[in-house]
C-alpha cells in the first residue's frame, strides 16, 4: 500500500491553501498475477475524516482503469456513493531539467531521460481517466 501525501496534493494544498471537504488518495498497483480477482481488486484505509487511502489492484494483464475501479469500491460498499460525473482527478506532472550541474550522469543522459520523459503518456491517458476530469499539478526538477 502506498503511503505519504502525492505531490500533486501537497503542492495544490501549498498554493492554494485549500483542502477538499472529501479526498480519496489512489493508488494503483500492478501485481505480479496476470488478473486480480474481484475479492483482492480494492484495499480501503481510512485516514482521518474527509480522506481515505484507496489502492486499486490490477493484474500485469489488464489495463488500469480508475474510475472503474472507483465504482468497484462503491458497488461493494468499501467507500463513500459519489457522482463519478463530478469527480476532480488532481495528477502531478513532473518536468525535468536536465542541469548538467551534478556528478554521476553525464549531460547528455540528463538530457536523453528529460527527453523520454517529457514524451511518457500522461497519468490521465494510461489509467482510463477522462481529460476533461483531470486538474494537473505540474512542478519542475532539475538534474
Amino acid at each position: 500500500m502506498a503511503k505519504g501525501v502525492p505531490l500533486a496534493l501537497s503542492h495544490n494544498t501549498k498554493c492554494n491553501h485549500v483542502l477538499h471537504e472529501n479526498v480519496l488518495l489512489v493508488a494503483v498497483t500492478t501485481m505480479e498475477t496476470p488478473r486480480v480477482t474481484d475479492e483482492d481488486r480494492v484495499a480501503v484505509t481510512p485516514i482521518a475524516a474527509g480522506i481515505t487511502r484507496v489502492e486499486l489492484r490490477f493484474g500485469f494483464m489488464e489495463q488500469p482503469n480508475v474510475p472503474k475501479g472507483l465504482e468497484f469500491a462503491v458497488a461493494r460498499g468499501q467507500i463513500a456513493e459519489f457522482d463519478p460525473a463530478r469527480v476532480i482527478y488532481y495528477t502531478g506532472h513532473e518536468t525535468i531539467i536536465p542541469s548538467g550541474r551534478r556528478s554521476g550522469l553525464a549531460r547528455w543522459r540528463e538530457e536523453l531521460f528529460a527527453f523520454m520523459h517529457h514524451n511518457a503518456q500522461r497519468p490521465g491517458a494510461y489509467f482510463q481517466i477522462p481529460s476533461t476530469q483531470i486538474m494537473e499539478i505540474g512542478i519542475e526538477f532539475e538534474i
